[in-house]
């Protein structure tokens, strides 16, 4: 796996499959995006790519948050390495970052730095400014610019939705088994 510390230190060309997210404990539902990342790359011939971002967006929006994370960024890349992933890219989440309109991260990030022809998220992926896009905008910016979205349903383990926020909760209030 190659790792690129900015979107802008990638400088391939080869069309890609793309997934978005801080990925924080990379759990099951995590893992389900990788896997099917993998597999989409494998049949279709594409760059598979993780575009992660550090520090956590919360941390950076919300400077009163007591944000802990389940992982560090080192073990964060070092779970992602082992799913086979081919480029890990962590782009430092600044205010301005966090400023893109989802119009410019698509255009100019996903289809004119990255050259997007897939994009696989989970059901509930936000994103742009304020996180005021959702699935159904992506879906339309496929249409618009040539690129397949991919949703990945809530993953579920004993009738509880799994999800990096309620892992860090249980984390938080010492309920370790029910964070496994």
């Amino acid at each position: 796996m190659k790792v690129y510390n900015s979107i802008a230190a990638y400088q391939k060309t080869k069309p890609t499959i793309i997934t978005i997210g801080t990925f924080d404990g990379v759990h099951m539902g995590h893992q389900k995006i990788l896997k099917q990342l993998n597999k989409t790359a494998l049949t279709n011939e594409l760059e598979s790519i993780l575009v992660s971002f550090f520090p956590h967006p919360r941390m950076v929006l919300q400077k009163e948050s007591s944000l802990k994370l389940i992982n560090t960024i080192e073990e964060r890349t070092q779970m992602i390495e082992k799913t086979g992933i081919s480029n890990l890219i962590i782009q430092p989440f600044t205010r301005e970052f966090s400023r893109l309109s989802a119009l410019d991260f698509v255009r100019d990030i996903l289809v004119n730095q990255l050259h997007i022809k897939k994009i696989i998220v989970g059901y509930d992926h936000q994103f742009g400014r304020n996180r005021n896009a959702t699935i159904d905008d992506l879906i339309e910016f496929g249409k618009t610019y040539d690129f397949e979205v991919i949703e990945i349903s809530a993953q579920q383990l004993e009738n509880v939705s799994i999800s990096s926020t309620k892992i860090r909760n249980a984390l938080n209030e010492g309920a370790v088994e029910s964070a496994n």
